[in-house]
């Protein structure tokens, strides 16, 4: 085999490593006494897709761009082929709710249907997730969707299904037995998208009938409302959080479809460079027996970003920017990254323009209280036993609803990365006295202080 160079020893060794630090994090997040919540799920059934994608023998490994060039209209940029963006009101049972949902064509997340995300909220500005129910096979009219929020797990870390049928602009059917009526709506101050999808691959043996192929994608919205000042902030702003900019004074590409070929020519030149550093080192013939993961797996690269609408009306939008990575391992990495905007100017409402700085030790009781409510841990049980941390450490990776705030913590911050993505809800009640002033919510303007 001769000798491994450092780069290749680092992957092997991750790969390893990852495998083991996997199961660590199953074994600890068996021993807490709540329930696995969604994400987890979502990543399991995912990585066990990619799996059976890298197994199949209908993949060419061939390089195939599949988003067309962006249509430009009288009415500005159009959806990606099987991709949109849309907001629905209605009732679910007696209550009254908002819907956003989207959906991304069959190959996002290595899907072989097209999947949906979205969240939905009440009066009360707390915003409760939903994805594909991946257990239930839908027809072409219908969506099933599942609620992949922690508050309604039940024992089996199951949420309630969606079963809706949908007729032109309209959503009817039931959640967990109760009736939805929803319809197809424009909320004032809000922004309308357009949904914009690109994808293509990288062959790591060009000259080979089945080789394995390195992947990527990108999900982007485009603002079609507003003035074009507006629209250019937001879109510039967008860009910088897809390509994770720490500053917001770093040039941004032209163009979306600039951005596009940016990211692809590096994602093409790392990918055959670590080909090149792992190749030598693998089997050149896959295992014929039908339990053996494929030869080439490690090979299988994926680097996918995607946008999710969190929150969208009275002129407060607040953005996640999704992101899902495997270079060689045990399994991906992935996590979302939050911003809210001024939908009227475009402008990024940063964490500092939101929160005293002085609010730290406050936020951080609050954001204990938070998730003890969301893990249905009781005060008597120490943090440490049902997570990474002694103390709740204040995250800057948080949205702004109507009702209050989300705070985000990615896999591995503060828990095992079994338990997923945590998500926490602070009522604005809450976080009233911590507020900077002049940040008006639920209609109006937004200021950017």
């Amino acid at each position: 085999m001769g000798l491994m160079s450092v780069h290749t020893l680092k992957i092997l060794l991750r790969y390893f490593s990852d495998n083991i630090l996997h199961i660590y994090s199953l074994i600890n997040s068996s021993q807490m006494a709540f329930s696995v919540a969604y994400y987890p799920v979502r990543l399991s059934v995912m990585l066990l897709s990619m799996l059976a994608a890298c197994q199949s023998k209908t993949d060419s490994g061939t390089t195939t761009t599949t988003a067309p060039t962006q249509q430009l209209t009288a009415s500005g940029p159009q959806d990606s082929p099987g991709t949109w963006y849309r907001i629905y009101r209605g009732t679910l049972g007696s209550d009254s709710i908002t819907l956003h949902l989207q959906t991304w064509p069959a190959g996002f997340e290595s899907r072989r249907a097209a999947m949906f995300v979205g969240s939905y909220s009440g009066a009360d500005g707390q915003p409760y997730e939903v994805g594909t129910d991946y257990n239930t096979e839908a027809k072409p009219d219908s969506i099933v969707l599942r609620d992949r929020d922690l508050t309604f797990a039940d024992d089996n870390s199951s949420g309630p299904v969606w079963r809706l049928h949908l007729t032109g602009k309209e959503l009817r059917g039931t959640r967990g037995g109760q009736q939805v009526q929803l319809r197809e709506v424009t909320l004032p101050g809000s922004i309308r998208f357009a949904s914009r999808y690109f994808t293509d691959s990288v062959a790591a043996y060009p000259n080979k009938p089945a080789s394995p192929y390195g992947r990527t994608s990108l999900h982007v919205l485009l603002p079609t409302n507003g003035s074009e000042a507006s629209q250019r902030a937001l879109t510039d702003a967008m860009l910088r959080n897809l390509r994770g900019d720490s500053l917001s004074t770093k040039a941004v590409p032209a163009s979306v479809q600039q951005y596009w070929q940016q990211r692809f020519s590096a994602f093409q030149k790392d990918y055959r460079a670590s080909v090149a550093e792992l190749a030598p080192n693998l089997p050149t013939e896959p295992d014929t027996s039908s339990t053996a993961p494929s030869y080439d797996y490690v090979l299988r690269f994926e680097d996918q970003s995607a946008t999710h609408v969190l929150w969208n009306q009275d002129n407060l939008l607040s953005l996640g920017f999704f992101s899902y990575s495997y270079s060689g391992g045990a399994h991906g990495n992935y996590g979302t990254s939050a911003a809210t905007f001024n939908a009227h100017t475009g402008q990024e409402l940063h964490f500092k323009d939101i929160i005293r700085p002085d609010a730290q030790a406050q936020l951080s009781l609050l954001l204990e209280q938070a998730v003890r409510r969301t893990l249905k841990q009781p005060a008597n049980v120490a943090l440490d036993q049902f997570l990474f941390v002694k103390k709740m450490p204040v995250t800057y990776n948080a949205y702004l609803t109507s009702g209050g705030a989300v705070f985000i913590y990615t896999p591995y911050e503060i828990a095992s990365y079994a338990q997923g993505e945590i998500r926490l809800f602070v009522p604005r009640k809450q976080l009233q006295p911590l507020l900077k002033s002049g940040l008006p919510w639920g209609g109006g303007e937004v200021s950017r202080r």
